[in-house]
Order: C-alpha cells, then sequence, then structure tokens
C-alpha cells in the first residue's frame, strides 16, 4: 500500500540535510529573491556564522544566524524556507523587548512582538516575509537586536 504518491522536498527530509540549492528552488521565483536578500542582509550584519540546522516540526531546516554578544552567542534570526512561505523570526529577552520603541514601531512588527509566543523569558517573534517590503520591515526590529547584542548604536536603532 501507497502512503502517497507526492515527492518528500528536500525542507521537510529530517533525515538528509538539503543543500541551501535545494531548499531555495523549493521555493517559488519570488521567494527565491527575497530569501537571497535576507541571508545576505542577515550576513552583512556581521553574524557570526549562518548554519542550516534541523529545527523539528514546524521549521525543519532552518537557517540560523548567531551573534557573539555579552560574552555568550545568540541567534539573531532564523529564515524558516518553509515552501509554502518564507517566515523569519526574531527571538527577544524579555529585557530586549522592554528596551523596543514598540509604539513607533510599524503595526505588523509592533504586533508581532506584543503576541508571539512567550517561552522561558524569550519571545519568538515570527513573520511571512513574501516581499522585499515585508522584509525591510522585520529587518528594522533585526538590526535594533543586532545593535543591542553588540553594543553598536545602528542608525536603525538610533532612529526610529
Amino acid at each position: 500500500m501507497a502512503w502517497g504518491n507526492g515527492t518528500k522536498s528536500a525542507w521537510n527530509d529530517k533525515f538528509r540535510q538539503p543543500s541551501e540549492e535545494e531548499l531555495r528552488i523549493g521555493l517559488s521565483k519570488p521567494l527565491q529573491l527575497v530569501f537571497d536578500d535576507a541571508r545576505q542582509r542577515l550576513v552583512e550584519l556581521d553574524a557570526e556564522s549562518e548554519s542550516l540546522v534541523w529545527q523539528g516540526v514546524p521549521w525543519r531546516w532552518t537557517f540560523v544566524y548567531t551573534i557573539e554578544g555579552a560574552g555568550e552567542s545568540r541567534a539573531l534570526a532564523y529564515v524558516i524556507p518553509d515552501p509554502a512561505r518564507l517566515q523569519i523570526c526574531v527571538p527577544l529577552t524579555n529585557e530586549m523587548v522592554e528596551k523596543l520603541p514598540l509604539k513607533r514601531m510599524k503595526k505588523s512588527i509592533r504586533d508581532g512582538v506584543v503576541f508571539a509566543r512567550h517561552v522561558a523569558g524569550v519571545s519568538w517573534p515570527t513573520w511571512d516575509i513574501p516581499t522585499k517590503t515585508a522584509l525591510d520591515e522585520v529587518f528594522e526590529l533585526i538590526a535594533r537586536k543586532h545593535a543591542m547584542i553588540s553594543g553598536v548604536e545602528s542608525r536603525a536603532a538610533v532612529s526610529g
């Protein structure tokens, strides 16, 4: 008896780490461009590392960007190349959330932070990023977080 006639996407296959290109090809053409832009911008932000890690359900194979700060390595962001919807997560500690000027941030970002899942002192706001405009909005938050972790002021953290 066959369990289904659909092929398993590289993103779903827990037992074989896919290549970056396999994950990219699993996305629609417009999402491929946003995916490329997200990865490039995170690397340019001096993330210490980009790694592809199995994160279990629902994130499966996810790109994890870490940065050194305050003597520890922290996840700056996660890029989730789900073929159905490209997502980005920016985990924030309670202290980080308190420092954010939420009232001055775009509603989509503010709501994402306020209504995020909260586990053990960390909020896990996650956004779909179907366009470069959506990525730009989330990237303002990533730049602020990067400034908090690294202790370096950024334009996004100063303006706002």
